[in-house]
Formats: C-alpha cells, structure tokens, sequence
C-alpha cells in the first residue's frame, strides 16, 4: 500500500435497489484500468457482486471494498445492498468512511430505502453526495426530480452539474460553473451556481461576512471552502452520471479525489464517535496511537473467518499483534490483506484510513475496537438496526443437531442484524432478522454447508403474573412403607410493579419450618414460576410469602417441602385473577403518503394503538403501540400493502394484559399440547 493517509478517500456506495451502485463500481474500477472489461449483474461477472447468492439473486446481499487509484489518490470504495432486507450491511459499510455516495436512479425518483440510507449516513455525521445515476432513461423531468430530491434530503441538496440530456443521447455533463456552459442549460447553471454559493458561505464567518457586504464570493475562495461545507453537511452536492454510457465517470472522479474528505480531514469525535470507560467523548486524531474498528465479518473457505478493518489512527505493521478492547485480550495477526472484491492480497502495512483484512483471529466481533494497547476508549458501537423477523428454527436431519449450533454461531458473527438464541420465555431456538428473505438468504449458505433447516412461526414469548393478593397452603404426604414423605405450606401472594419480576420473603416464626427447608421452599415456588402455572410461560411481578407450615421430624426432607411450595404456589395463583402479558412493541412505519389510509386501518385491524404522524416530502412517519403478536408476518404484510415501498422498525417497549378473549384461546392451546406430548 504505497499511499499515505492524506491521499485515501473512503467513500462507501448506497442507495435503494435498481439504483445502479454496483454497475458504478464497475464503471469506476474500469475507468481507473483495474479491470480489463467492465462486467456486469446480468452476466454475473462483477467484481463486487462475487457471492454465489448475490449471482443467483442478481443483486447486492453484501458490503464488499474494492481500491482503485486516480490522479494521485487511493480510492476505497465499498458497494451495498439497496435493499432494506439486507440495510445492516450497508450501515456497516458506512461505517468504514467518510464519505457517503448516496446513486439515485434518475427514473426511479426517491425512495423510501433512498431516505432511510440517507438517514443512516447522516446520523454517522459522514459527508454526503449524490449521484443521479441511469442517465440514459427516457421521460425523465429532471426539473421535478432535483424538487423530489430537495423536498426529500432538505435544499443542502444542489446540483454542481447538469447533463446535455436524459435519455439515450446523454453525452456529456457540464459543471454549473463552467464557462462554456451551453445555452439551454445556463439557466438552471445559474440558479444552482446561487444556491450552492449560499449553502458554502455559511460554512466560513468571514466568507460569510465578506459576501453579505459585497454581494460575491471569488471562484477561489468559494473552491477552498466547499471541501469544508461537505463535510459540515451544510451542502449535499448532486452529479450526474450514466454507466452505461460512459458520462460523468471522470467527474465523479474529480470529485471524489479533490473535495471529498480524506481520513486525516475527517477523523475524530464528529465522525467515529469513541468514550472512554466513564462515557466522555474521546476524539480520535489519525496521527495518534493505532486504533481500529472491525466493521465486517466474513467466513472464508480456505482462510477461515476474516475481520474486516478500518483503521482510523496510527499504523498496523503486518504479521504483529493487537488488543481487542471488549476483551482485554491480545491476538497475534499474520499477513493483512489488502480487499478487492473476494480477492485477497498480503501488504506489509496498513495507515490511518486503509480498509484491511485480518484472518484466523477468532475471538473478534463486529464493532471491536482493536488497538496496541495503550488507549484506554473505544469506538461507539456500530448503530445497527434491530431485527424485525422473527422464526422458530430446527435441523431437517436430527444428525445434524449437534452442527446448528456452530454454524448459526457463523451466521449470527457475520451479520450484526441476524441473532440466533434461545428463547427463554418458549424455550424455542429462533433466528432473527430483517425479513423473511433475509433469514432465508443466511440459512441458505448454511444449507451449502451441509446443514438443513426448517423453521415456523414462534410462539409468542408471553409472560404470566396475577392482578390481586392470593393465598393458600398445601399439604404433600406420602407413605409407602418404610419412610415417608411430609411438608405443609402457606403462602400468600401478591402483585409487584411492572418490571420487578420476584421477590421471596420468609415470615415463618416459631420454627413451624425449619430453618434448613426453608431455602427448597424458595425454590420450589422458583421453578414454578419459571415453568409457568396457567399457560406454560414464566411467572413474573410476583412477592411469594411463606408465612407458616408444618413438618415431620422422620418424613419431612427438602424434597417434600420444594413439592408443598409449588403446589401451594399454583394453587395461590387461581385465586389471585391470573392473566397473560404480551410483549407491545413502538413500532415506526414509514411509508408513502398514498399508503397512509391503508397502513392505518391496518394497524386498527392489529389491536394498534396509533401514537403520532409525521410527514418529510412525500413520505408519511408513523408511530404506533402494537402486539408482538399481530407483528410475526409484518415484514411480508407491508412489502405487499405498499408494493415494496414501505419500511418499518420497532423494539420492545412495556408488556401488557393480554384481552379475556385470546388469554382463553391461549390457555386452551396450551392444554392441548400438553394433553399431546
């Protein structure tokens, strides 16, 4: 790697499917002559789209670098997916840059993917561009296509330039400050060479200053603080650009190279933020201590698993060592491996801004902070969305059973937004994810290693509590010759706040029982409770108090008295009014404003509770309190309501009482299956 931090631009490729992204990097890495020929989705021959899955789906699933050189600079440029199923791999990529590369297709318009990416990269506090890409479309009205994109991303969003035409006989792209600018463009030149003047000046107080009393800006000064407003946010500049044709490349290029941010410009707090152990903002200079996050996971066949690193300060000599912060632990690396596409080639060394891989080094997350040592902070955590898909999962082949587990651990490694677990509440091994597609593309590579699975809708992790006091005793006695077996016990229950799960108090006086049973009385009213008493899900918010019993000096042992208190639980439950928990979830829905009548009575339909509506452009935001159990298909549900256009997120927010009606249907099901086993 025979560059120097200040020369690497880092620009990370996003946008909604169909956007175009990959078939950009190809044209680039072509343009720049590291490839012969420029390959393509259709032909399944490019350099970033190389996993099998990617082939056989004609579109991005994975984050993959590649590196090209131009005019001087090294290039790092990492293509995503655009579809939302697949979003945690693009936060991730965004996460390894500077700048953000959002590809808008010209006929498309904006998205709500388009806008949820964007979000993404704003929220990273990264310097954002635009690229209109697909040129060479026909009907397109580039004049309401730049308001959609305004009204979308805010007026920082300008053209700086503006191509001859759209459609097949797309040429050229001219930049709006440009002296020979051709008539039917001066124009729009002159009304966005003002709009990007404004948005610049308000970066600098001087040039600021100096504008407002002369009313002008030289083309010197506006071209040194440009750099400055990008990566400030204040100006989201949009180029204009046709692969197929061949048109704007050099510009973008141009671009990239000489105002995008290197990673001696752009690093520290504002970008990758970084606390230390108390929670103070650290900020990262690129010349300081080596300091690197991992921000992708991969499990080569031959080389095993890969860390994927961005170097944000210092220097990482190849075949040393490094510390992994979250662990304390430190691993000795051999060669780092410079990326492109699935190939991998050995370099002696990496520097502040390089992308770079580590093999063979096991204990290592997405997300770790890996250093030599002498930090004492670590990088934020990567700002991964939460999974929304949730499925039971279990092996087609019972010899398989004791693989599942290994290979969903691989899974779950490479992809921060796919969990595999246990669930506590149903004892069901399930996997989460973004969508059904999404589980379905990450247990298909384990399918290609030998290990099937089915999988089924969940059940619902109900919990169990009671709404009033309750009191009872039980009495367990069996004889059956020789020693026998006694314990009595008396328990009163009552409710605790939401959240508090349990509490055990011992009031027994008088020796009534014993010191010695006293513990087994705990733990039988603890079993219970985690087995569950009306429906088989466990018992919470629960006080259970012993306050009286009785025992044998020759019969009673720990064995009876555990027996007694989980009796006398159960039976204290019936008479405290029962009922079912379920899981409510903030669910955020953002979809296009024609869908809002539809997706609305759609959450009525689902026992939603609608918080609140927000509208930005032509997107409408809803917030709503739902069921996890009207949410199991949603994924689906909404893809077909809005014909692929809507996005949704949501996290667990309370439990609430389940409704008379289906805590019956509840409790009848759970009777069933018992009666079955």
């Amino acid at each position: 790697m025979a560059h120097t931090s200040a020369e690497i631009r880092n620009v990370t490729l996003i946008g909604a499917g169909g956007a175009g992204k990959t078939t950009l990097a190809e044209s680039l890495l072509h343009h720049c002559k590291v490839t012969t020929r420029k390959g393509s989705v259709e032909e399944k021959n490019t350099v970033t789209d190389w996993d099998d899955e990617e082939k056989e789906r004609q579109h991005s699933i994975l984050a993959t670098p590649v590196h090209m050189r131009w005019d001087g600079r090294h290039i790092n440029l990492i293509d995503t997916p655009g579809a939302l199923d697949y979003v945690g791999e693009a936060v991730c990529g965004l996460a390894a840059s500077e700048t953000a590369l959002l590809c808008i297709n010209a006929h498309d318009g904006v998205s709500v993917a388009t806008r949820r990416l964007f979000r993404s990269a704003r929220d990273l506090g990264m310097a954002c561009v635009i690229a209109i890409t697909r040129l060479e479309f026909d009907n397109v009205d580039a004049h309401a296509l730049v308001e959609q994109i305004q009204s979308t991303i805010g007026e920082r969003a300008v053209p700086i330039n503006l191509p001859n035409c759209f459609g097949h006989d797309v040429t050229d792209v001219t930049d709006i400050f440009a002296d020979d600018i051709p008539e039917d463009l001066q124009e729009a030149a002159a009304k966005y060479r003002q709009q990007v003047t404004d948005r610049v000046v308000e970066c600098d107080d001087d040039l600021l200053e100096s504008y407002f009393e002369t009313g002008e800006v030289s083309p010197e000064d506006l071209a040194a603080a440009f750099p400055r407003a990008l990566r400030q946010g204040n100006i989201v500049p949009v180029l204009h650009v046709s692969s197929s044709k061949d048109v704007g490349l050099k510009k973008l290029l141009e671009f990239i190279t000489h105002d995008c941010p290197s990673s001696s410009s752009r690093a520290g707090a504002a970008l990758r933020k970084a606390e230390d152990a108390d929670g103070n903002a650290v900020e990262v200079a690129a010349d300081g201590p080596f300091a690197a996050q991992v921000w992708k996971m991969h499990v080569d066949p031959h080389m095993g698993k890969v860390a994927y690193l961005r170097v944000w300060s210092g220097s990482l000599p190849s075949k040393t060592q490094f510390v992994v912060s979250r662990t304390g632990e430190t691993e000795r690396i051999g060669d780092l491996l410079e990326l492109q596409g699935k190939d991998m080639k050995a370099v002696g060394a990496a520097a502040a801004g390089d992308i770079v891989g580590v093999a063979k080094v096991d204990d290592i997350q997405i997300g770790d902070t890996v250093s030599d040592g002498t930090i004492n902070w670590a990088f934020a955590p990567i700002p991964t969305p939460v999974p929304k898909v949730t499925l039971a999962i279990e092996v087609k082949n019972r010899n398989d059973e004791a693989k599942l587990g290994p290979e969903l651990t691989k899974l779950d490694e490479s992809d921060p937004t796919f969990v595999a677990e246990r669930e506590d509440a149903t004892g069901e091994m399930v996997v989460r994810g973004m969508s059904t597609l999404h589980i379905d593309t990450m247990l298909r590579r384990m399918a290609r290693r030998k290990v099937e699975t089915v999988t089924r809708t969940p059940r619902v992790p109900y919990l169990e509590t009671i709404q009033m006091k309750g009191e009872a005793m039980y009495r367990h006695k069996k004889q059956s010759g020789g020693r026998g077996q006694f314990a009595e016990v008396h328990l009163r229950i009552e409710p605790l706040p939401r959240g508090e799960k349990f509490e055990f108090v011992d009031e027994v006086v008088g020796g009534t029982i014993p010191r010695q049973f006293i513990p087994a009385v705990e733990k039988g009213v603890i079993e219970t409770c985690t087995q569950g008493v009306i429906a088989g899900y466990p018992f919470v918010d629960v006080r259970a108090i012993v306050h009286f019993g009785k025992f044998h000096d020759v019969d009673s042992d720990e064995h009876s008295f555990k027996l007694a208190a989980s009796q006398a639980f159960r039976a204290a439950v019936q008479s405290a009014k029962p009922v079912l928990l379920e899981p409510i979830m903030k669910v955020e829905i953002d979809v296009p404003s024609r869908f809002l009548g539809d997706i609305s009575g759609d959450l009525n339909s689902r026992r939603g509770r609608i918080l609140g509506m927000n509208q930005e452009g032509d997107t409408s935001i809803i917030e709503a309190h739902v069921p996890l159990s009207e949410m199991m298909q949603y994924s689906t549900e909404l893809r077909s309501l809005t014909a692929g256009e809507g996005d949704y997120s949501f996290h667990l927010d309370h439990y609430d009482v389940v409704p008379a009606h289906l805590t019956s249907d509840i409790i009848a099901k759970h009777k069933a299956e018992l009666a079955t086993a």
